[in-house]
Formats: structure tokens, C-alpha cells, sequence
């Protein structure tokens, strides 16, 4: 099983893009996701994308005005955010998510954890030091927006837990999840056809099994309120703020 960096400079960066079905197709949805959860009416100011990939939350934060650090450990990722950042206040730094506060000239009126980057942690304490330091930066009122998918509340069984992702005629992706008691290994299975000749990769890496009850208690237990929580076919939306 590889580390989380590993398994995206291996497999998964090259292809997380065409994955999620294309750049803007994934920027139009997220567009759509932050406007739902209360974007236009949220302050302005800087904002942090942790775990931003290549920018499908980054992008619609910096044209609804708000200046955004984004981090990632994906290299490539970043380079492919900064072909389509233009004149947009965006600034790209390569680092794990957990040292966010270090790359701050400026208290975030706004950081965002999406597209399931907060199951890639690797421990629950992990969780807990991630939100006791977004409380601590965050400036009063500003918010802490988490997506991630519910691994805890039902468990595949059987050949359910074999998922097609993605599939064109000379690509396929596939996953398959094996559950242990607190993480899920997740199994990424890619079909390429190159020069002719088809060519197969795997790599696994593990994601914490997170449901929104256990973030809520620990969103709480850093002193943010969560004013908006929302289960929805699997994946959990939660908005938190810090009190003034």
C-alpha cells in the first residue's frame, strides 16, 4: 500500500483530472456545490484550498473575489491549477494540508477541504489537530467548508465493492475498497491504450472511514459550529465557523 503523495505521483495525478470528468465540467459542479452552501453570502478575504488538486474548488473561489492559497502534495496537480489561474489572485503551494498555517501572511476568512481530501489523513488525531488549527487561524466568523465521502455508515459487500469510475475506449478506470475497522484501502485499478497495446497500473492507499456525526463532535470539541450539515447518496457536506 502506498502513501497518499505516492499514489498520486504514481497513478492517480495523471489521471484525477480526466477522472472527475474533465476541468470544467468538475469546476462547474463545485461552482454549483459552494453556491448552495451560502457562497455569495460568505465575507470575503483570503481563503485556503486544502488538498486543492488542480483547482476545481480554487478556481470559483477566486472569481467570487476571494484571494486563495491553494496546497497540495501533488506537483503535477498544481502545475495543471496554474495553466488555467490567468490574472486570478491564486497562489499554489506544494506541502501537506496539516502545515497550512505557515504558508499565512493573513487570518482566512475561509478554508474549504473538498473532494475528499479529508479522509486521506492518516489517524483520527490527525482530524483533531487539523481542526484545532483551522480554529485557531480562521479569522472570528470565518468558515471551515468540508466535503468527504461516508466510508463508516455502510460498508459494500461482496462485488458491490468493485466501482467503475470512468471509462472511454482507451482508458478505464476501476477501484475496489477493502474495509478494516477504521480505514478503508482503496485499490485504483487504470487501463491504458498506448501505441496500440493496452498497459495496466494499480495502486492502493488507505482513507479514513469518517461519517458526518464523528467530524461534527470533533468540529465542535475545536470550537467551530456547524451551521450546515447534509448527507447526500454517500457524500457528507459540512460548514463550520468560528465564533466572533
Amino acid at each position: 500500500m502506498s502513501t497518499v503523495q505516492a499514489h498520486y505521483d504514481q497513478l492517480l495525478g495523471s489521471v484525477y483530472t480526466w477522472m472527475a470528468g474533465g476541468f470544467a465540467a468538475a469546476v462547474a459542479r463545485n461552482q454549483q456545490l459552494l453556491d448552495s452552501l451560502g457562497l455569495a453570502s460568505w465575507p470575503r478575504g483570503l481563503a485556503v484550498d486544502l488538498g486543492c488538486g488542480s483547482g476545481f474548488q480554487t478556481l470559483p473561489l477566486a472569481e467570487a473575489g476571494y484571494q486563495v492559497v491553494g496546497l497540495d502534495l501533488c506537483a503535477p496537480l498544481l502545475a495543471e491549477l496554474r495553466t488555467h489561474t490567468g490574472h486570478l489572485p491564486i497562489r499554489t503551494v506544494c506541502d501537506d494540508l496539516t502545515h497550512f498555517p505557515k504558508h499565512l501572511d493573513a487570518a482566512p476568512t475561509l478554508i474549504v477541504c473538498m473532494g475528499d481530501t479529508l479522509t486521506h489523513l492518516p489517524f483520527l488525531e490527525s482530524l483533531t489537530s487539523l481542526f484545532h488549527d483551522a480554529a485557531r487561524s480562521l479569522a472570528p466568523g470565518g468558515r471551515l467548508v468540508l466535503g468527504f465521502r461516508d466510508l463508516a455508515t455502510h460498508e459494500l459487500k461482496g462485488s458491490q465493492r468493485f466501482i467503475p469510475v470512468r471509462s472511454e475506449p482507451d482508458q478505464i478506470f476501476t477501484c475496489f475498497l477493502d474495509y478494516h475497522p477504521d480505514h478503508v484501502e482503496v485499490n485504483d485499478l487504470l487501463h491504458a491504450r498506448v501505441d496500440g497495446q493496452w498497459k495496466f497500473s494499480a495502486s492502493s492507499y488507505r482513507k479514513l472511514r469518517l461519517d458526518a456525526t464523528r467530524v461534527s463532535t470533533l468540529l465542535a470539541a475545536a470550537g467551530l459550529s456547524v451551521e450546515h450539515a447534509s448527507t447526500e447518496q454517500g457524500l457528507v457536506r459540512i460548514v463550520a465557523v468560528k465564533n466572533r
